[in-house]
């Protein structure tokens, strides 16, 4: 059989068609080999009058995007859209044509979808495994794992094999009691339907009125969700950017029980064959602070940023929740607050002494780094300290760059912070417990000021009965002393503030 290939795949022709009509006789078949591409834009219509073949190879596929929105391209023929998908990892995958069914993913029985609604006290009860041969719903996000790698095979027959136009799917918000704590809720694997990329920042055609306005691609290659942030300032994180390839399962978190919309307007054109992933220059207009961890041969990226307007809780459209990696050995990042879990936490602004909670979490022992990654922009003036709670260090992270420890299960999640222009008594690693030193010499006592912070309140001195023998106002000077002309013994100094209390023992000879 004649094959006639990447009949319009260059990239200036599709850029530049008005109207194009493809006429092929019936023993020949259109193919798009991976790196190929056909785009028909709005106002531009097709006509397939044979067999219609997207070829998939590990790394790059072939695409077709219809961008147009009155059914103004036409199949007649048999449609087969393939994906590559390797061996022993997780792919969140979807259909691109309209009457596929589960049998398509060869050699394997582990194909599973996501009900939200069925969540408890434990997301991960939303899991559901499907029969054999139970049909694919198009816009729907499927988790499919081989043992070894396959080249599904997506197939369909007549006009409307191929999926194009708008399609619409429930999106769930399940309050269940006992209840799961709010990063674990509303979480819907939905899908790219389209044999083509979809463009999350794309100008008109999604409804994101029920969600977060941000996506999360499983990489099933390096252990992580890659993730997008759109909304009012869009960014990326683990190397996530604004594209979904073709026929992709992601997730979403709904705010709401509602609907989640796509339409062909988000279709893309020219850049490579999908799943590629795409990164575009960052130019970052307000401060931030990107950290990854590393260990193992694994990473994971953390952001905090500042921008006017947002809050310390979880802003819609400003914020990302943490999705776990579903390997346990994977070194994780991510900033708390109240409960909720954060990879990326969008401040109001900074302050002095600001602190932001940040924390870790790993299942296997071992040596781990957090390093400063060069996306982070930060005015010069602005100091940055990371505190290691466990070990009571801390380093100025913008000149070390990177922090190295030790970290144990058994640890703490939260072990480190992050400080913004802190103190001296910060950067001296001086807590309100260690704010005086107490000691005496012969009959005298001497009481040594270590911090910098300006504190009311009283020094007292008791004997061993418990009665006051001495009593000063707290020193605003470096060092003071006092005398004390009872008989040789112990005593007890009580240095008390609106920060702390301190209590020494001290023996004094007369």
């Amino acid at each position: 059989m004649k094959k006639l290939k990447n009949i319009v795949g260059l990239k200036k022709l599709s850029s530049t068609i008005g109207f194009l009509l493809v006429i092929i006789p019936a023993f020949a078949q259109l193919t798009i080999d991976p790196g190929g591409l056909i785009s028909i834009k709005q106002g531009s219509s097709m006509y397939i009058g044979t067999d219609f073949k997207i070829n998939s190879v590990s790394g790059s596929s072939g695409y077709f995007s219809d961008q147009t929105t009155n059914g103004d391209v036409t199949i007649t023929g048999n449609v087969s859209v393939e994906r590559f998908l390797e061996k022993d990892i997780w792919h969140n995958v979807a259909s691109p044509v309209s009457s596929a069914n589960s049998g398509v993913y060869t050699g394997t029985i582990l194909v599973f979808y996501y009900d939200e609604s069925m969540v408890y006290n434990d997301w991960n009860f939303g899991w559901v495994l499907m029969n054999t041969g139970t049909a694919l719903t198009p816009f729907r996000g499927y988790d499919v794992l081989d043992s070894t790698e396959i080249t599904v095979d997506y197939t369909g027959s007549g006009p409307a094999a191929l999926n194009t136009g708008s399609y619409t799917i429930g999106v769930s918000l399940t309050n269940s009691t006992p209840t799961e704590i709010a990063s674990h809720k509303g979480w819907n694997l939905v899908a790219n339907p389209y044999p083509s990329p979809v463009d999350w920042q794309a100008a008109s055609g999604w409804t994101k009125t029920s969600i977060n306005d941000a996506k999360y691609i499983w990489d099933g290659t390096n252990d992580l969700y890659t993730i997008w942030l759109g909304g009012g300032s869009p960014i990326g994180i683990n190397g996530g950017t604004q594209y979904i390839p073709s026929n992709q399962g992601f997730w979403v978190q709904a705010t709401s029980n509602g609907n989640f919309g796509i339409a062909n307007a988000v279709r893309t054109g020219f850049i490579t064959g999908t799943p590629d992933f795409y990164k575009s220059e960052e130019v970052f207009d307000y401060p931030l602070v990107s950290l990854v961890a590393e260990g193992d041969g694994h990473s994971d990226e953390t952001i905090v940023r500042f921008i006017e307007g947002t809050t310390n809780a979880f802003d819609r459209n400003w914020d990302a929740t943490k999705l776990f990696s579903m390997n346990p050995d994977v070194p994780q990042l991510y900033f708390e607050n109240k409960g909720y879990e954060f990879a990326l936490n969008t401040l109001p602004q900074i302050k002095d002494n600001l602190s932001v909670p940040l924390d870790f979490k790993c299942a296997k022992a071992g040596y781990y780094t957090i390093n400063l990654s060069d996306r982070t922009n930060l005015e010069p003036q602005t100091g940055l300290y990371l505190k290691d709670m466990l070990e009571q260090k801390i380093i100025d992270l913008k000149q070390e760059q990177s922090y190295g420890f030790y970290h144990d299960p058994a640890n703490d999640n939260a072990r480190f912070k992050l400080f913004f222009n802190p103190s001296q008594d910060v950067i001296n690693n001086i807590t309100p417990d260690d704010y005086f030193t107490v000691y005496s010499s012969g009959k005298k006592i001497f009481i040594i000021k270590n911090t910098v912070i300006r504190l009311k309140g009283d020094v007292i001195v008791y004997n061993l009965q418990g009665q006051v023998v001495a009593t000063q106002p707290v020193p605003e000077n470096k060092l003071i002393h006092l005398e004390i002309n009872g008989p040789t013994g112990y005593y007890i100094v009580r240095v008390q503030t609106n920060q702390s209390v301190i209590n020494s023992k001290v023996l004094i000879f007369n």
